[in-house]
């Protein structure tokens, strides 16, 4: 699918040839890798702690500074808080029982993914050349996010198969984020980079018929807030030829 979109983008804008960046604005295609070190906020701070996330922003920058393209990520964390989701699989002791009567190893992970359409500008007054310098965005899509459980050397019945969707706590909806942050673009291929901070915010339900922990569906509309840091590598896919710098 990544590729998919790179060579659309490729045959859309062509290609061309620009003696440097540092001569005037180019149009140039951005696709850089990103981990962002995220901190929760909103409801979803009552569930999940920090966590992490690996992405890939595909932009489209145009003379005139203008960006446009999409962004998506994959967000993991094990920083678990409401333990209160499986209170009824907890023995006295505090552990959860296997199906061999022994202390069962079981792991609450989270997983989830966002993906956005973005839209930006490059200040370039601000940068080291005309196409670097603040660059701001704004993205527009969906977010979902669940536990993931795991027990790998133990079965614990309550836990296996479709009793897994009662305690997973699958929930998605809308989102929204806000970019702002440094473009770093030099003729040298390998040294273009962007990092800034980024702010997400999504309007989302849980999609479980039934939760265990409830007894029922859970209709409540939550604000799931993500924020941190961000940085990413922009992949070298320009190149030289006969002394002139190509842009795609």
């Amino acid at each position: 699918m990544k590729i998919f979109f790179l060579f659309l983008f490729l045959s859309v804008f062509g290609t061309y040839a620009q003696k440097s960046l540092k001569d005037s604005t180019v149009r140039n295609i951005l696709v850089g890798l990103n981990y962002k070190a995220n901190l929760t906020g909103g409801d979803l701070a009552d569930r999940w702690g920090f966590n992490n996330q690996l992405g890939l922003d595909f932009d489209c920058k145009f003379k005139n500074n203008l960006t446009v393209g999409v962004s998506g990520g994959f967000i993991f964390g094990s920083k678990l808080r409401d333990t209160t989701i499986f209170a009824n699989l907890y023995n006295s002791f505090g552990t959860i029982t296997s199906s061999a009567g022994q202390e069962a190893d079981v792991l609450f992970l989270m997983r989830g993914a966002s993906a956005y359409g973005t839209v930006g500008y490059v200040f370039n007054k601000l940068g080291n050349n005309p196409n670097s310098g603040l660059w701001v965005n704004f993205g527009l899509g969906y977010l979902v996010h669940k536990i993931r459980i795991e027990s790998l050397f133990d079965v614990v019945p309550q836990l296996e198969g479709p009793y897994r969707k009662g305690y997973d706590k699958l929930t998605m909806g809308v989102s929204s984020k806000q970019f702002i942050g440094y473009l770093y673009q030099s003729d040298y291929r390998l040294i273009k980079f962007y990092a800034g901070f980024e702010f997400s915010q999504g309007l989302t339900k849980n999609v479980r018929t039934y939760n265990f922990d409830t007894g029922g569906p859970d209709n409540e509309l939550k604000l799931d807030l993500l924020y941190g840091f961000k940085v990413g590598w922009i992949l070298p896919i320009s190149h030289r030829t006969r002394g002139e710098y190509y842009s795609y």
